[in-house]
């Protein structure tokens, strides 16, 4: 057989392609290993790392016997392997996919993932969802990370040019640590021994946003080597990598309150203020990884990794809000048919617009150092890891507030025709004239986060020799894990000065207007103070104020605002965890096949939070004390029909810990009401009010059912469809507690609680092919198609739960022209819903979609061309206001958002 044509992607996505027949790692290529005993990956199991690279070497034959090897098929056979062999319902992405894909940040790759929603904004996609949850655990190459006092790292946090690949485990086995509710997401970093030698690889590129016009240049370097040493064989890596992205959207809105004021001899009920919103801002992450490995002798590893990840953001975000209630005059206006729904009008003299222009800057230094190894004697297998997690967040916010000088005459539209959502110009009012603007206020906030811990366990596997029970698992975990976080704000108020702009201590000018594409909303741009200007004269605008007010709340030096005590708290917390595990098979070697696990995970953590209580203006320390030991069973079945047709049935349970936030004991009690009446039928009727956290939530816990059958037709070839249950109970969200406190009296608190049982329903279909078989003519053996849908029916009170969320892709590979198209949608889903008053209000967003482009060509074995583009449809983000009040139903547009469309372009290269 000859080998005509193979082109691999390196560990930076570049595509290599060779011709001739070169030697390959894992032997013949046209006999490709059986991914019925792929070596399955196990974040767990340090000594794995990312060996999907070197584990499956992919090969095709075709009708005329070449055998063509290419980064995408191969990236889905790698991930293929993984979900058909692991002990839990795992869906995963391999770094090829991954450099090949049009994305940033790994969130932005999760996306893809069935099961996975994703909240987008500032070019990126932000919050994550797995199965319509947000409480999932984070690791980083099976040991746990976070950021400052958080509990997880956001994945948009993880550039995805540094990672080998990101595993989203929805069922969980004993030996993982601790799963959050939704799951757990593993990403996996690189090491020297993925590779056969000497690498050096990396890409340069630069991002255009079609909204921010900014081009920033981004980039990413692997070097790596292994060679032999005299006492055994001995690897090195280092990658680095920087992203950079200048972002705007540009929103249209409506106010999240319905007015009903009484114009022109009748009731009319609209949003009464509307607003532009630009939230534009300057985001980098810089990143670096480093990885030494050591073999001694066959069977005995050892390495020696770190990270550190960075994150600067400057928040250069505005906003003009314009009133439309109080107005002296309303006409033109016109209403939804039938209805007293204000449409559209101009108001005469309303209360005066305003605004402000924020200057934010936001640091996060995030560092992870492992030491550990593995030694495999036969039938035992101990693996060891030790890390130590240290992270730091710091966040200065400053925001000068203006107001127009004088009301002006507003024409309205509250939901465009057209385009839709709110849109408002001004008669006669000119935006360049700082004549029009006095300076309102000056808001500041200080914040400092810490977190750090160490971690250390050892896992022993056993195997017995016996068939029906092959592996036996058992293992111990210690953590020790602290955080802080201090928080300080203040507000300067001088808008009954009227202090023309001119005064204050900045540089005004015209900014940079966004809707890029779209022609409503013509004013998009007024005089506002520049981001520099703000950041760079903190002392100076602090003394203008002090000069014009004297000390405001007593703060009277130059410095950041000062901690407030009720919103400072320190916490330290210890975790000894154990668990134990046996695997079972049997059947039949041409018949069924049935193998699995049953474990169980004990966990005792002990916690100490310390805070504040304010009691009329008393502050007295706070510390709480407390233990508790969760128990988490799982049980896990496989049936193998066929080497092709599996069925996989799992029930689990997972929990996830109150945030050190939500634990804070800090409390703050005002004095009793004065002129009240006491009254005998309600005890509370003159009752101290405040609020608090609440160091006596528990976590939150889930019993999780998963049947899924999967039916693996081709190296490239899966269909599989699963459905789940989650039965959770102690969801947290704020409530009033009321109670009768012998010296205080009656007293009412907000706070957080424990809420009662949640279930969450769903399904997920997915399906992955080449399009090369046999029959098919041979133009099309380089196409591909990829397709996945997920529904949930979740429970009433959940946010931010699509019903419906699809992924298609399509792609091509050959001749040296790599090229995936790729659409995703999700279904409208409610943001938040909040009571006011006696209305009840809704935020409902309307369906979502995206289609991305990304396209590479191999110029030469070593050098490769691409071209990006995401988000190309460009369609804005819309939701809607409801009002339940009693009455016909009543509902507005609420935002409308432009967001970020980009286009990058680079080189990849690889020697």
């Amino acid at each position: 057989m000859r080998l005509k044509t193979l082109v691999l992607c390196s560990s930076s996505a570049a595509i290599l392609a060779f011709v001739g027949t070169p030697a390959l790692a894992q032997g013949d290529p046209a006999t490709p290993p059986d991914p019925n005993v792929e070596a399955q990956t196990n974040p767990a199991d340090p000594d794995q790392g990312a060996q999907t690279d070197d584990a499956v070497e992919m090969a095709e034959n075709v009708a005329d016997e070449d055998i063509v090897v290419t980064g995408i098929r191969r990236s889905l056979q790698s991930a293929q392997n993984i979900k058909r062999n692991s002990d839990q319902q795992v869906d995963s992405i391999v770094a090829e996919d991954i450099g090949k894909l049009p994305d940033i940040a790994v969130s932005d790759t999760a996306a893809r993932i069935p099961g996975v929603q994703v909240e987008r904004g500032g070019g990126e996609a932000g919050d994550v969802l797995i199965r319509g949850l947000p409480d999932f655990a984070t690791t980083y190459n099976g040991r746990e990370i976070f950021t400052a006092e958080t509990r997880l790292v956001q994945l948009r946090d993880f550039p995805s040019a540094n990672i080998a690949a990101i595993e989203v485990f929805k069922t969980t086995t004993a030996d993982l640590v601790e799963a959050g509710l939704a799951g757990l997401v593993n990403v996996r970093s690189r090491r020297p021994f993925d590779f056969d030698g000497f690498e050096a690889a990396g890409s340069v590129w630069a991002l255009y946003p079609k909204q921010s016009q900014k081009i920033t240049p981004n980039g990413n370097l692997l070097i790596s080597n292994r060679w032999d040493a005299g006492g055994g064989e001995f690897g090195a890596l280092i990658n680095f990598s920087y992203t950079e992205l200048q972002y705007l959207d540009s929103t249209r809105e409506n106010t999240d309150f319905v007015a009903d004021p009484f114009i022109n001899g009748q009731t009319v009920r609209f949003p009464d203020i509307q607003r532009v919103f630009y939230g534009s801002g300057d985001r980098s992450r810089p990143s670096i990884n480093a990885a030494l490995q050591w073999r001694p002798s066959p069977g005995l590893e050892f390495y020696l990794e770190g990270l550190w990840q960075g994150f600067r953001n400057k928040v250069s975000d505005r906003m003009a809000a314009v009133p439309l209630w109080g107005g002296q005059q309303y006409s033109n206006l016109t209403f939804r048919d039938g209805t007293n729904l204000l449409q559209s009008g101009t108001v005469v003299n309303p209360f005066r617009p305003d605004g402000f222009q924020g200057g934010t800057f936001n640091k996060t230094d995030t560092f992870q150092y492992a030491i550990g190894g593995s030694y495999d004697s036969g039938p035992f297998k101990i693996t060891a890891d030790l890390a130590r997690t240290d992270s730091k967040f710091t966040g200065s916010t400053a925001s000068v507030d203006y107001a127009f000088a004088n009301p002006q005459t507003v024409n309205f539209v509250l939901d465009h025709p057209e385009a839709g959502g709110a849109e408002f110009s001004f008669q006669n009012f000119d935006p360049s004239n700082p004549a029009n603007y006095i300076y309102r206020g000056f808001y500041e906030e200080a914040q400092v986060s810490q977190g750090d811990d160490w971690q250390a366990r050892i896992d022993v596997e056993y195997e017995t020799g016996l068939s029906f029970l092959p592996t036996v698992d058992a293992g111990i975990r210690y953590t020790d894990r602290s955080a802080h976080r201090e928080f300080g704000n203040r507000y300067w108020n001088f808008e009954g000065n009227r202090i023309p702009i001119t005064a204050v201590p900045l540089d005004y000018q015209l900014f940079h207007a966004g809707f890029r594409g779209s022609d409503v909303q013509q004013f998009r741009t007024w005089l506002s103070p520049t981001y520099s200007s703000i950041r760079e004269n903190l002392v100076a605008m602090r003394q203008f104020n002090r000069a014009l007010g004297g000390t405001v709340f007593g703060f009277a030096s130059d410095d950041p605002p000062p901690p407030d005590p009720m919103q400072t708290y320190d916490a330290s917390e210890k975790t000894t965890g154990a668990y134990g595990q046996v695997h079972y098979a049997f059947g039949s070697d041409d018949g069924i096949q049935v193998d699995g696990v049953i474990g169980l995970r004990a966990v005792k953590t002990e916690f100490t939070v310390d805070g504040t209580s304010n009691v009329a203006g008393v502050l007295t320390p706070v510390s709480i004390d407390r233990s508790y030991t969760d128990w988490l069973p799982n049980a896990s079945m496989r049936v193998r029909f066929t080497p092709e047709l599996q069925l996989r049935l799992s029930a689990t349970q997972t929990r996830t810990k109150p945030t050190f936030a939500q634990l804070n004991p800090s409390a703050s009690l005002g004095s009793p009401p004065t002129n009240c009446a006491p009254n005998n039928s309600d005890p509370f009727a003159c009752a101290r009010t405040g609020n608090g956290g609440n160091p006596f939530l528990t976590p939150f816990t889930s019993n999780n059912y998963d049947i899924s059958l999967e039916y693996y037709f081709r190296r490239t070839g899966l269909a599989a469809l699963a459905v789940f249950r989650r039965d959770m109970k102690g969801f947290i969200a704020p409530a009033q507690i009321r109670y009768i406190d012998p010296t205080l009296g009656p007293v009412i608190v907000n706070t957080v609680v424990n809420l009662d049982d949640v279930q969450i329903d769903g399904l997920e279909a997915q399906f992955t092919t080449f399009l090369d078989f046999e029959g098919l003519p041979k133009f099309i053996h380089g196409f591909g198609v990829q397709a996945n849908a997920t529904y949930v029916d979740p429970d009433p009170g959940l946010t931010d739960v699509s019903k419906w969320t699809y992924n298609l892709a399509g792609f091509y590979e050959g001749g040296g022209l790599s090229a995936r198209l790729s659409y995703n949608r999700r279904t409208s889903f409610i943001t938040t819903s909040q009571p006011r008053g006696n209305d009840l209000y809704f935020e409902r967003a309307r369906p979502v979609s995206r289609l991305d482009l990304s396209t590479s060509y191999i110029l030469t074995k070593n050098i490769t061309v691409f071209f990006d583009w995401t988000n190309i449809l460009a369609k804005p983000f819309r939701s809607d206001l409801s009002s339940a009040r009693a009455g016909p139903r009543v509902e507005f547009p609420r935002f409308v958002r432009y967001e970020e469309s980009i286009l990058s372009g680079g080189v990849r290269f690889r020697f």
